[in-house]
């Protein structure tokens, strides 16, 4: 099982680096809006978890149009959006909602968290003196019984116990970002984290990809 160094001590998570690709020919000056669109997800501990993303893209300067305003606004124009995404279906959106690129992805696998009992044992050492009883002749000539030690015993033992452990969730994303008027993927990142909750991963991560992102945008416009 991969394992990372462990970051968040609060949230007991396990950091590794994101994974990300930027299109090598795609103007990214021209990105003003953001379009956010439900993530695909199976698992309801991690509904919502697109809105994460919206939270870190908003702090880096991004306009964003989140997710229940988006959705709102297809359903007023009977727009679908499940499944594949034409170039025509993306333009539409895009000219309905003034964006210039979605941010979709999905939830790749959850792996709740949960405890387990293990036994443990731990090694115990007793030592107990070892009396001996003995007689002492008084003054006056009587004689009184005593126990004096002689030594000591030393006994072990081995102590076993059941033990509750946390295994943490295990959850992976991956986020991408889609061109309207072509529904060319531009930027494409994904990420796997652990952490004793779900969302707690998910935030991470999102925080992570969406830093990886803007980090890749400042390197090429330093290239220029």
């Amino acid at each position: 099982m991969r394992r990372c160094a462990a970051f968040f001590v609060a949230f007991l998570l396990l950091a590794c680096a994101p994974k990300t690709v930027l299109s090598p020919s795609y103007d990214f000056s021209q990105i003003n809006r953001i379009g956010i669109m439900a993530f695909s997800n199976s698992w309801a501990d991690l509904n919502g978890v697109e809105n994460l993303f919206a939270k870190y893209l908003i702090r880096s300067g991004f306009k964003v149009v989140e997710r229940a305003q988006l959705e709102s606004v297809l359903r007023e124009h009977n727009i679908s959006v499940s499944g594949y995404l034409s170039p025509d279906t993306t333009r539409e959106i895009g000219r309905i909602l003034g964006v210039d690129v979605l941010l979709i992805g999905e939830v790749s696998s959850y792996t709740p968290a949960r405890t387990e009992l293990a036994l443990t044992s731990s090694r115990r050492t007793e030592s107990q003196p070892i009396m001996r009883q003995d007689v002492m002749r008084m003054p006056d000539g009587t004689y009184v019984g005593y126990q004096r030690p002689v030594g000591t015993q030393v006994s072990n033992s081995v102590d076993v116990r059941p033990t509750e452990y946390t295994i943490n969730a295990k959850v992976s994303l991956i986020a991408k970002l889609v061109d309207v008027e072509t529904a060319e993927i531009v930027w494409i990142g994904s990420d796997s984290q652990e952490s004793s909750r779900a969302l707690d991963a998910a935030d991470y991560m999102a925080r992570q990809l969406v830093k990886s992102f803007t980090k890749e945008l400042s390197k090429r416009e330093k290239q220029k």
